[in-house]
């Protein structure tokens, strides 16, 4: 199996949404696809909203996540080693839930880095099921610079 850009790039991550050190985690693995970065997520019953479609939030943490993927990917092209790794966090995230997210199939995540700075980035990201965009998301990620 091919590991992921979390696994190769934040494997002692404890996030909910994408650290694989997390045990109770959504465990989202992206992987890079030319320019985007792609993901693919299966719900599981517990991430319903209670009325046959997907939560909400979790919607949201999968998007902000993903978004990360790409933003940590962009961010390491400038490391030497994985040593110098750059935290980064959310700064803003706007989602626009346009279609119900059903919970009887994979979704598809996509993102890509939108403007790229030393200090800010922003993605645009997707969440698609069956073919059909259900949720775009903007995000805007800010790094967190080293503690003295």
């Amino acid at each position: 199996m091919t590991a992921s850009i979390q696994e190769t790039l934040y494997p002692f991550s404890t996030c909910f949404g994408c650290g694989p050190a997390n045990p109770q985690g959504l465990h989202l693995r992206s992987f890079k696809d030319g320019d985007d970065v792609v993901a693919e997520f299966t719900p599981a019953e517990f991430h319903s909203n209670g009325m046959g479609t997907l939560n909400g939030g979790v919607i949201a943490t999968l998007l902000d996540c993903h978004s990360g993927a790409a933003v940590f990917v962009a961010s390491a092209q400038s490391w030497s080693s994985p040593a110098e790794f750059e935290p980064w966090v959310t700064s803003g995230l706007e989602i626009r839930y346009r279609l119900p997210t059903m919970m009887d199939q994979p979704c598809e995540l996509r993102a890509r880095i939108v403007e790229a700075g030393d200090s800010v980035m922003k993605v645009k990201a997707t969440l698609s099921m069956a073919g059909k965009t259900r949720v775009q998301a903007e995000s805007r990620w800010v790094r967190i610079a080293p503690r003295q």
